[in-house]
């Protein structure tokens, strides 16, 4: 009784997609509030990446990558380019293999450089655990390391909510 009917709508509209293919009532553009249509794409982050009990979930990076290939029909485009700015292409938390072969987790984002995100390494070339943590931003300077590609959460039995950030 004390909700606001604004979240109410998001609520009963978080399903809807874009193109009309959602559900409950098979809503299309701007027809799904806008709250909705935001409370969709972040919900459906979040599912892509969470281990589930039938799938390993996929890697921030290829969820954003999903998206960004599904802009314009499931979600809609301007919703997806401010999602992919205000996130980046490797989202805070996002599990990486640097072009040394070590693994680290985002930390952080430098705004102006998306693809060369603050990092914490977390195994070394040989996938061991580091001794110690220590924390790279890959948008400094001549900082030769650079992100080879996402990994899905728990590659290499990285459980990325046992590392403190």
């Amino acid at each position: 009784r004390n909700i606001s009917p604004a979240v109410m709508r998001m609520v009963a509209t978080h399903h809807e997609r874009w193109n009309g293919h959602g559900y409950p009532m098979g809503l299309k553009g701007k027809q799904i509030s806008v709250f909705g249509r935001i409370a969709g794409l972040i919900d459906s982050f979040a599912a892509m990446t969470a281990p589930r009990p039938f799938s390993r979930g996929v890697s921030p990076h290829d969820a954003v990558r999903e998206f960004y290939e599904q802009r314009g029909t499931v979600f809609e485009s301007a919703l997806v380019e401010q999602f992919i700015r205000a996130c980046g292409i490797y989202p805070t938390g996002s599990l990486v293999e640097l072009s040394n072969g070590e693994v680290a987790v985002v930390v952080g984002l430098e705004s102006a450089m998306r693809l060369r995100p603050k990092v914490m390494v977390l195994l070394d070339q040989d996938k061991r655990p580091c001794t110690t943590m220590r924390t790279i931003d890959l948008s400094v300077a001549g900082q030769e390391l650079s992100i080879r590609h996402g990994l899905a959460p728990g590659a290499y039995g990285v459980d990325i909510e046992e590392v403190s950030l």
